[in-house]
């Protein structure tokens, strides 16, 4: 076999024959980051971890409002369940009332309105229209649901 020979960049063999230059820069001219480099990466990670913190500050306002319009659609699904089960016809009309309601450390207003529609002695239609809203200061719009509930 033949002598073996050590493989080097062109620039390293010029920069390790000078022997009057320090160590450091025999080994290499650059051994780390600039100033600059330094602060342009630095610029470059703080812009990221704001617009990811902007990302995580919307994703928590839009969570609790979707947790407080479910809760306020939970409420009028209550309400249209106790009015689905009232055992009187007649007294559906004395259902409607407006209730302020604390859950979930949140107030909610809850109103029921209910219209009655026909029932008259020559009506061939006798039909209730029930509607429940509930609103929240920290919901933009109410939560509204519709029945129809016939005489029973």
């Amino acid at each position: 076999m033949g002598t073996r020979r050590l493989l080097t960049t062109p620039g390293a063999a010029r920069r390790d024959m000078r022997p009057d230059m320090p160590l450091n820069v025999r080994r290499g001219m650059r051994s780390g980051m600039t100033l600059i480099e330094t602060l342009i990466a630095v610029a470059i990670l703080g812009t990221a971890l704001i617009g990811l913190g902007d990302f995580m500050g919307h994703f928590a306002h839009a969570t609790k409002v979707s947790a407080l319009q479910q809760r306020a659609l939970d409420l009028a699904s209550d309400r249209i369940d106790a009015i689905k089960h009232s055992p009187d016809y007649t007294t559906i009309d004395t259902m409607a009332t407006t209730e302020t309601i604390t859950a979930d450390s949140a107030s909610y207003q809850r109103q029921t309105l209910v219209r009655h529609i026909g029932g008259g002695a020559m009506d061939t239609l006798d039909y209730r229209v029930v509607t429940v809203a509930v609103t929240m200061p920290g919901i933009a719009a109410p939560v509204r649901k519709t029945t129809i509930i016939a005489s029973f």
